[in-house]
């Protein structure tokens, strides 16, 4: 799942939510599904927009990040926001936790 925080005005989420997870899930190369797009309410809401990815490592913001960026602000743009700002938080896998146990891809085990 790539998790992404909308800080914007309740309008312009409603409308740009669906093709701001979209760009995102093609610049990833990953299903729509995989992208969850979550307002944080702000007062006063704000008249631009800023997006907060999270991604799981440094190698995927620098593969992909600036591609991100790129889609994501020209998406908005189309939509009528000048404003748009796109920020990074790299949340290592070794730092997520189901349940309390660890989670992590592509460990190597000798079991």
């Amino acid at each position: 799942m790539i998790f992404v925080d909308f800080l914007g005005s309740k309008s312009a989420f409603e409308s740009l939510q669906e093709g701001v997870a979209e760009e995102i899930a093609a610049a990833l190369r990953s299903s729509r599904s995989s992208v969850v797009i979550r307002r944080m309410v702000v007062d006063p809401e704000p008249t631009e927009i800023e997006l907060w990815v999270e991604l799981s490592s440094d190698e995927q913001f620098v593969r992909y990040g600036r591609t991100i960026a790129e889609r994501v602000a020209e998406r908005i743009r189309a939509d009528g926001s000048s404003d748009v700002w796109v920020m990074f938080r790299i949340v290592p896998l070794s730092h997520a936790f189901l349940n309390g146990q660890p989670r992590a891809r592509g460990r190597a085990t000798l079991d």
